[in-house]
């Protein structure tokens, strides 16, 4: 027996078996999901095996939940992640270490690769769908494989069509999935030797959009030899198999040299292998929402509309309530058609409240943060202290999940490709100090820089405090390392490290700077004691021909000068 499989068991019955036991975990959230799914966006969710076809929007009457999704999904994908700018670097632990010449080098060119792979490949796309799977439903999963043209391939998977278990650690190790295939993309991706004798029958008789499951086990390999590399000894296995085929043979064993699976989490409460999420905060009012805005298209209605009673003796008589037409009626009561109940519809209030959900709404989905610059009330024109405030505020609420974001989706990301990359030698040689050494990656999005740009508030106030002293008492200021400041303060800002100069080109600057100074206050004392100097020759000059004198020597006595 091979892979993880007991000797009991064939490959494949251990595959069914733990995909049932995953399906047991998941169960118990599948209820929620559809919730979301139903009132917020329903084209991620897949919960049941259904062929291509459009998916109904029929209970979302009002679409503040589905807006505020899309502000959160697009917020944090240019926040975060934007393609359009620079979002992470590469660097070393040792501070000195990262200023040497060749080290910036090399990183330089490894970040401008990883940029490249990134850029031409779908990893964009992916992450954008990823951050509104994770404001929905709480979780995203992706695969991110080797490509042969693009170098890395992300593949997001549609929630509800797969089940995880995570690792001692938190992150996600295992996955399961099932996706519909047509018989030709199978033939064609597995090979038509591989396929079960089904798919052969369909194929051979020309019946190529056939739809058939196939599954899909990742998972780490307990069971290889760690000293070859072949497909069925790498650390993590990948095997695929068809649904309703037999239990003898897999349609694919393969595997990864490393984790393939990314999949950050909102935010998970203990032990558990799913996520909460902004969407589950917002469903009870999502869901008010719904029946409010339902309740007064209603009332709307009954108003313009209203429920009409009249006598029995117009059943069969012809009656209109068109504007301008006349109904004619014997009625001894003189009353006719008259409305059956009196609608006082009290709109002002009912859309005073629908504001105050649609806006608890944003806010759970942070979209306040996103749209705050251009939406945000108080003072014109705005003043930064104002601003700094407020986005202090919302990044604090914002800070735990991007850092579960940074680890569990851009740092996986990150080495996988960069690993990758270094197999295919498609990167520079490294030098020799970095031998053994651990890169680190620093994150400089626009979030990133805001989280730490809040850290620049205090140095502001520090300074701003400082120079308020120091005009009383200047020699406060050795009290601070000014050069220390400033690398905290480019630091937070986000500063590319190339415009910082090095400590040591900074201590040789200014040691050419003192030498100059120093040569120049010794030329301007030079020419300020020359005449001196010239008055000082004049008397040794004199002091000697005072010596070649009898008297001369007694005088240079009595000047103290013998």
């Amino acid at each position: 027996m091979s892979d993880n499989a007991p000797d009991h068991e064939s490959q494949i019955t251990y595959h069914r078996r733990r995909m049932e036991e995953l399906k047991r975990i998941r169960q118990p959230w599948e209820a929620v999901w559809r919730q979301l799914a139903d009132y917020i966006e329903p084209t991620r969710l897949r919960l049941t095996e259904k062929d291509e076809g459009a998916v109904s929007r029929a209970k979302i009457i009002d679409s503040t939940g589905t807006f505020a999704h899309r502000t959160l999904k697009s917020g944090m994908h240019s926040g975060i992640t934007s393609p359009a700018r620079p979002w992470f670097r590469l660097t070393t632990y040792d501070p000195d270490l990262k200023d040497f010449a060749p080290v910036k080098e090399y990183l330089a060119a490894v970040e401008q690769r990883l940029r490249e792979v990134f850029q031409s490949s779908n990893v964009y796309n992916a992450f954008h769908t990823g951050y509104g799977d994770l404001g929905q439903f709480g979780q995203s999963v992706g695969i991110l494989s080797e490509d042969a043209d693009k170098v890395v391939r992300m593949q997001q998977l549609l929630h509800g069509s797969f089940w995880i278990a995570r690792d001692e650690n938190g992150r996600v190790t295992t996955l399961y999935r099932r996706f519909r295939w047509s018989v030709q993309r199978i033939v064609s991706r597995f090979g038509y030797d591989n396929v079960s004798q089904t798919v052969k029958n369909f194929y051979d008789n020309g019946r190529y959009d056939e739809i058939l499951t196939i599954c899909h086990a990742i998972e780490p390999r307990l069971s290889r030899d760690p000293d070859r590399i072949d497909k069925r000894n790498k650390p993590f296995l990948s095997n695929y198999w068809e649904e309703q085929a037999g239990d003898k043979r897999l349609l694919e064993e393969s595997g990864f040299d490393e984790n393939p699976l990314i999949g950050p989490a909102w935010e998970i409460s203990g032990d558990d292998n799913y996520a909460t999420s902004p969407g589950q905060i917002a469903l009870g009012d999502i869901s008010m929402l719904q029946l409010e805005q339902q309740r007064k298209l209603e009332a709307i209605d009954k108003l313009v509309r209203p429920p009409m009673t009249g006598p029995t003796s117009m059943r069969n008589n012809p009656a209109s309530l068109l504007p301008g037409k006349i109904t004619y009626v014997d009625d001894p009561n003189g009353r006719g058609f008259r409305p059956a109940m009196e609608i006082q519809l009290r709109l002002s209030e009912l859309a005073s409240d629908i504001r105050e959900t649609q806006e608890r709404i944003r806010q759970a989905f942070y979209a306040d943060l996103f749209l705050m610059l251009s939406q945000m009330e108080g003072i014109q024109p705005r003043n930064q202290f104002e601003i700094a405030e407020r986005k202090e505020e919302k990044l604090l609420a914002l800070g735990p999940v991007l850092e579960n974001i940074y680890g569990a989706q851009l740092e996986p990301t990150i080495d996988r490709t960069y690993q990758i990359l270094n197999r295919r030698r498609e990167l520079p040689p490294p030098p020799r100090e970095l031998q053994n050494q651990e890169l680190k990656i620093e994150y400089i999005s626009i979030l990133a820089q805001a989280q730490k740009a809040v850290a620049t508030g205090s140095i502001e106030r520090g300074f701003a405090f400082l120079g308020q002293v120091s005009a009383v008492k200047p020699e406060v200021l050795d009290k601070v390392d000014a050069d220390e400041a400033v690398d905290l303060y480019f630091d937070y800002l986000g500063v590319p490290p190339s415009v910082v100069v090095p400590d040591d080109e900074v201590a040789q600057l200014r040691g050419a700077r003192a030498q100059k100074q120093q040569m120049a206050e010794n030329a301007e004392m030079a020419a300020k004691m020359a005449p001196a100097a010239k008055s000082g020759a004049d008397a040794a000059a004199v002091l000697a021909s005072a010596g070649e004198n009898p008297n001369g020597a007694a005088l240079l006595q009595q000047l103290g000068l013998g």
